[in-house]
């Protein structure tokens, strides 16, 4: 990027320089406050069959609309909460659409540090609704986890991230590694901000009995993507595309394997 100054002295041009150095060597914190966003997933999950039959396969469109609140809990600590306003799902899947206005209004909260990683974001103690549980497990690492220290670009970090659920009868384990590097600076809207780019490794293992046999499901994949953050502390946009392999068979066998690939955007809203 070319800059031109016209009729800038000295002093004021020393004053913008500093100020650009701040601001690109800044700690990045999440700053209270509300922000709207919108959520597009597109999910293609393809499966083998045998007998020399195609692949049974379908693509599934969610968009979801969301407000999210960051409040000053501590000096420490934002409590997060995130509603879920409109949910839509759309699919050539020949099966009746779900029924999705009962998730309308719908409040999911925890607590996180200014960068964003994650303290507390779990059910309230006895719920059994798988829906709820559910909505708590897709938000729960909404936010991207910065290190605590001055960014700049070439900064790079990475997080590690364990989740046991259950799901389908199984009683599933993922690890996901995440790499995170600041690749460059940019202007949006005006103002700085920075573009984070991420990958992840995904490793799932889980088991579940079914008719007195085990059932094993193994999966491995992966994620890339980039987050766009500002130096106000807001989340502005990111994209990714998730890939992974998953099998499913009884114990001492070869299951057919299944692929699944979820492309996601989340952008704010102005």
């Amino acid at each position: 990027m070319r800059l031109v100054f016209t009729g800038i002295g000295l002093l004021a041009l020393a004053a913008v320089g500093t100020s650009a150095t701040a601001a690109q060597t800044a700690t990045f914190a999440y700053a209270p406050g509300t922000q709207h966003y919108r959520l597009v997933t597109e999910v293609h999950r393809e499966q083998a069959q045998g007998g020399g039959r195609a692949p049974f396969e379908f693509d599934v469109t969610t968009t979801q609309f969301v407000t999210m609140n960051l409040i000053r809990h501590s000096p420490d600590t934002l409590a997060l909460r995130i509603t879920l306003d409109s949910v839509d799902v759309k699919s050539a899947f020949d099966a009746p659409q779900p029924d999705t206005k009962k998730f309308f209004g719908q409040t999911v909260h925890g607590l996180v540090s200014p960068q964003g990683r994650v303290y507390s974001f779990d059910p309230p103690a006895g719920t059994t609704d798988a829906q709820t549980v559910a909505l708590y497990r897709a938000f729960r690492n909404f936010l991207a986890v910065f290190p605590a220290k001055p960014l700049a670009v070439g900064t790079a970090w990475e997080d590690t991230v364990t989740d046991r659920a259950k799901k389908d009868g199984f009683n599933i384990l993922t690890r996901q590694i995440t790499s995170s590097k600041v690749t460059r600076d940019t202007t949006v809207a005006g103002s700085h901000a920075w573009r984070v780019d991420r990958h992840s490794s995904i490793a799932q293992a889980g088991e579940k009995t079914e008719n007195g046999q085990k059932v094993k499901l193994t999966g491995d994949g992966s994620v890339t993507g980039f987050r766009l953050v500002s130096d106000a502390g807001v989340f502005l946009r990111s994209e990714s595309t998730q890939r992974i392999d998953l099998s499913m068979n009884l114990e001492g066998t070869t299951g057919a394997p299944i692929s699944q690939t979820i492309k996601s955007t989340v952008e704010k809203m102005r």
